[in-house]
């Protein structure tokens, strides 16, 4: 025998002819799922409800933060431009500081003249040429004769031509 194959088809369509227990079994599910579609509902308004109150806390939190980083920058600002200030102000000060050295040198040269008579000054160059010849390790270029430098070169000049004299 040869095989025949034999279409089957089914019909998803049910059909009813007396009442049973199915149709109160599909209306007790009907009103469970109306009733579970109904919970879903006021579920999701409450999620909503929620979302809307958290949005509305963390506006208020951004709204505070806000403020409260406007305040720290503001402070920031304040702070740079006072220190621009300073630094303009110390600028200045830097850019008068070689007319003040000048100053500062011209009245120490004034000081010392009133300090160091200029007769002073010219007895102790009329030393130093003396000393010359018999120091000839004298380099007169580098004394200052404001100072008392020659005064002390003399005085061990004498010191040791006294003990040369005592000693003979």
């Amino acid at each position: 025998m040869a095989p025949v194959s034999v279409k089957k088809e089914c019909c998803h369509q049910a059909s009813q002819t007396e009442e049973t227990g199915w149709q109160t079994d599909y209306k007790s599910l009907f009103e469970k799922a109306k009733q579970k579609v109904s919970e879903l509902i006021k579920e999701k308004e409450a999620l909503i409800a929620a979302s809307d109150t958290k949005a509305n806390l963390s506006a208020d939190k951004n709204v505070e933060n806000d403020d409260e980083i406007a305040l720290q920058v503001d402070a920031l600002v304040r702070k740079l431009d006072q220190r621009t200030k300073e630094t303009e102000e110390l600028r200045s000060r830097v850019s008068d500081t070689p007319s003040l050295i000048k100053q500062f040198m011209k009245a120490a040269s004034l000081f010392f003249s009133f300090l160091f008579p200029l007769s002073l000054v010219e007895l102790r160059q009329n030393v130093g040429r003396l000393l010359l010849s018999h120091v000839p390790a004298l380099d007169l270029a580098q004394v200052n004769f404001e100072c008392n430098v020659i005064d002390e070169i003399l005085d061990q000049f004498l010191t040791n031509n006294n003990s040369d004299t005592t000693n003979d």
